[in-house]
């Protein structure tokens, strides 16, 4: 399991649109404004694959679909494109998540990919 903190949350990275975009703390400040910033807080290496879950504190999400570089991404520069509804466009750094509803989400919190 590998974990991450959210240490800041963009002032228009929650909005009516069902996604969160999180990046490491290299994000620029532009994209850091619509964005998620996560750090790790351990060394393991993200691994998802439909079926997995990723935990945002208590609240618990099962990957649906997974784009072909969103590990890769999560690994490398801790970014991804969090989207919480059906598949239907597919995009390379996207996760889709069910329940199709957002999580609550603060700075501190913890987010367990597993």
């Amino acid at each position: 399991m590998a974990k991450t903190k959210i240490i800041q949350v963009g002032k228009e990275a929650i909005n009516d649109e069902p996604i969160l975009i999180l990046f490491g703390k290299t994000a620029t400040p532009e994209l850091a404004k619509y964005s998620i910033i996560q750090e790790k807080i351990d060394d393991q290496e993200i691994q998802l694959a439909v079926g997995s879950e990723i935990h945002f504190g208590e609240q618990v999400y099962r990957v649906t679909s997974i784009g072909e570089a969103a590990n890769q991404n999560l690994n490398a520069i801790e970014h991804a494109s969090l989207l919480f509804k059906k598949n239907e466009d597919k995009i390379a750094n996207g996760i889709y998540l069910s329940p199709e509803e957002m999580p609550r989400i603060e700075v501190g919190m913890e987010i367990s990919f597993l």
